[in-house]
């Protein structure tokens, strides 16, 4: 078995085909490993660094991004990765130790501190992760409401709550048309739509470039969809959807001020789910959940409208970070000869605000601990 990065790899490769392949059989990756989606990262500025294992064939690998910004105090990321075969332990153990020691020679180039890696592993923590520490930040939500999309539409409408089930035959009975769309003009609606509902809700958003080059890249190949909610002419909700593999996913949503008594929030989840079981997705991902809809907590009021549609909720282990020791050693001693000791202080606070507490330069340093 041996680890090798792989250079940008050309969408008519064998080996593109096999990477693809690899990480839609996954259930516990997804998208954000894929080759389309590293492209579309790259558009935005990151940089990417892949790393694919092999034994006799592609079996294992990791698609890590990296903010330049960052290089000389930032981690190597891989939101859904490492891919592994979870299930036989010898072999993932072995393949994450080939990628850990393939990104520790990369990152010593950049001065990188260790990588984040984020697979969408059910709890309890696997035994070849414990040397992970817990990161103080996830890279996806670790907590997401699934629809079974194996089940026939009559079964997924029987299967929600009863004001899930009436909001969206009211919407079609109310004559609001669901549209799909693609291009600049749809991204155009698409972020004056979702702007409007950023303000009034209170939730972030993306800046528009990050629509625009999700569009470029993703659009084509079929991963990206843009649906509309309109009425009369009039545009009501925007919803962006994401199939991909075995996954369809919901990833940004919203309705205007206009015409809200028409439901345009329901009737376009119901159309996204339609979309990603005719993709051929078996599962419907609302991206964000809090099942007890807890007070403060950043999915707590649109979980409100989430679980009108049924589902099952499911948790992961979330995100966890590995520190290259000899990289963490060179930031110390560089924030060392470099600063005077005041700012060398506040070096170690920027570290310590950015990656948490337990993992800072000092902590793991001088630590005895695999963390």
């Amino acid at each position: 078995m041996k680890a090798i990065i792989l250079d940008t790899l050309d969408p008519s490769s064998d080996l593109y085909r096999d990477w693809e392949k690899l990480v839609v059989a996954s259930t516990t990756s997804g998208v954000m490993q894929s080759l389309p989606w590293a492209e579309f990262k790259r558009r935005q500025g990151l940089q990417t660094l892949h790393i694919g294992v092999f034994d006799e064939h592609l079996i294992a690998g990791a698609i890590f991004y990296i903010a330049p910004r960052y290089h000389g105090s930032g981690l190597l990321v891989a939101p859904e990765g490492p891919v592994l075969p979870w299930d036989d332990g010898p072999v993932a153990t072995e393949a994450l130790r080939l990628i850990k020691d393939e990104a520790q020679k990369y990152a010593q180039n950049f001065r990188l501190l260790g990588m984040r890696i984020e697979p969408r592993l059910a709890q309890p923590l696997p035994k070849l992760l414990r040397e992970f520490g817990r990161a103080p930040l996830d890279l996806v939500p670790k907590e997401t409401l699934y629809l079974d999309l194996r089940l026939s539409q009559e079964q997924l409408l029987a299967s929600m709550k009863p004001k899930g089930r009436y909001n969206i035959k009211l919407a079609q009975r109310r004559g609001l048309k669901i549209v799909e769309k693609c291009g600049a003009d749809a991204v155009g609606q698409f972020y004056e739509c979702i702007s409007e509902a950023s303000k009034r809700d209170g939730f972030a958003l993306e800046p528009r470039s990050f629509f625009d080059y999700l569009a470029d890249t993703l659009c084509p190949t079929g991963v990206a969809r843009f649906l509309f909610a309109e009425h009369e002419g009039e545009l009501l909700g925007a919803l962006l959807l994401i199939t991909y593999g075995q996954r369809g996913t919901y990833l940004y949503g919203g309705i205007t001020n206009h015409k809200r008594n028409l439901m345009g929030g329901y009737a376009l989840q119901w159309a996204a789910i339609e979309a990603a079981q005719a993709a051929g997705c078996k599962t419907y991902d609302f991206y964000g959940f809090n099942e007890f809809c807890a007070p403060g907590h950043p999915y707590s009021r649109f979980s409100q409208f989430k679980r009108q549609f049924g589902g099952a909720v499911n948790r992961f282990v979330g995100a966890h970070d590995c520190f290259f020791i000899d990289c963490l050693a060179d930031a110390f001693i560089k924030a060392v000869n470099e600063s005077d000791p005041k700012a060398t202080g506040q070096h170690l606070e920027d570290f310590a605000d950015r990656y948490g507490t337990e993992n800072s330069a000092l902590v793991c340093y001088n630590s005895d601990s695999k963390r």
